[in-house]
């Protein structure tokens, strides 16, 4: 989501936006990062949205959950500096959410 942050520049993003954030690094790192099934992703976001680090951008119920449009309510400087605290973060992680993408 760090990575959405600088791409969409504050507006919205979704699950699926997130999800292929994720296969970018996954594929990038492939032979030091373990890959997770969609499904367990979903989850992991969705956990996020129940503790409030994800909020919905609008009140819309109709669209499915993957789709919905989401924002961040977490500053990136806040993102960086929680995952550097994380003991359990993987280097890669670290790494990755610490640098903005390049072109």
């Amino acid at each position: 989501m760090r990575h959405l942050m600088d791409i969409t520049e504050g507006d919205p993003f979704n699950f699926e936006m997130v999800y292929n954030e994720y296969q970018k690094f996954v594929q990038k790192k492939s032979h030091s990062i373990q890959s997770y099934d969609k499904a367990i992703v979903l989850k992991a976001f969705e956990q996020l949205v129940a503790i409030e680090l994800v909020h919905p951008a609008d009140n819309s119920t109709r669209t499915q959950k993957e789709y919905r449009p989401m924002n961040i309510l977490l500053t990136k400087s806040q993102l960086v500096e929680a995952l550097n605290t994380y003991q359990g973060c993987p280097t890669e992680i670290k790494h990755w959410a610490s640098h903005p993408v390049l072109s």
